[in-house]
């Protein structure tokens, strides 16, 4: 199945037993957000401009090739162009646009089978839903092939080595596998993510990802802090 690396990093960011994300909201939508970004970026569509393109220097640009078909990802692409790297994740990673993001996301996993959307209430009162899922196969592929990357028996092509610097800069692949040796898969987790395995523009919106997740890890820390 022919999978965007949002929906990659989906499937493995949700809990299988309780359908629910393995971290915050928050994180998971600027997470989306940079995974979207970054698959516009190895497809071509998009590209850090060096201002001899007729872009503005150090500024995404559309490229007019490899235009998506999906309309929420020529969505992204439109909102991507023109802006600072570090702005345009964190203009898709805040607000309504990630919350529509993320529901588009969930919702064309369960229309393919893949997922499977569960009605619950929190505390009995609240409506919530769940993604739980239904056809294991797509996640199962993904899994092994980021653990084969992360335990030396495959190399880490350019799409692997994206997904693998998504979920190092998120501090997902503990819990995605817990009974592996993690102090080994985080060293070749780092390894894979600052190799030259990819252009310009799919690094700074990993990088620029990863800078916002600190951020807002940060900042939410300060506020517990304050709070108590």
């Amino acid at each position: 199945m022919d999978l965007s690396l949002a929906e990659e990093y989906l499937l493995l960011a949700l809990d299988d037993t309780s359908g629910r994300p393995l971290l915050s909201g928050q994180h998971l939508q600027f997470a989306l957000a940079g995974a979207s970004v970054a698959d516009l970026t190895l497809r071509g569509a998009l590209e850090v401009s060096d201002g001899a393109d007729g872009g503005r220097a150090g500024r995404f640009r559309a490229t007019g090739r490899a235009a998506p078909s999906d309309p929420m990802q020529r969505e992204v692409l439109d909102l991507m162009h023109d802006r600072r790297p570090k702005d345009a994740v964190r203009k898709a990673g805040q607000g309504s646009f990630a919350r529509r993001l993320r529901d588009v996301l969930q919702q064309g996993l369960a229309a393919r089978g893949v997922l499977r959307e569960e009605e619950v209430k929190i505390l009995g009162l609240f409506p919530s839903s769940t993604w739980t899922p239904h056809d294991p196969a797509p996640e199962t592929a993904v899994r092994e092939r980021v653990l084969a990357a992360l335990t030396g028996r495959a190399d880490a092509d350019e799409r692997t080595a994206a997904l693998v610097s998504l979920l190092l800069a998120t501090d997902l692949i503990r819990k995605i596998f817990p009974d592996q040796d993690r102090r080994s898969l985080k060293r070749r987790a780092k390894e894979i993510a600052e190799s030259e395995w990819a252009g310009a523009a799919v690094k700074r919106a990993i990088d620029e990802l990863n800078a916002v997740m600190v951020a807002s890890t940060v900042a939410a820390t300060g506020a517990a802090t304050a709070g108590s």
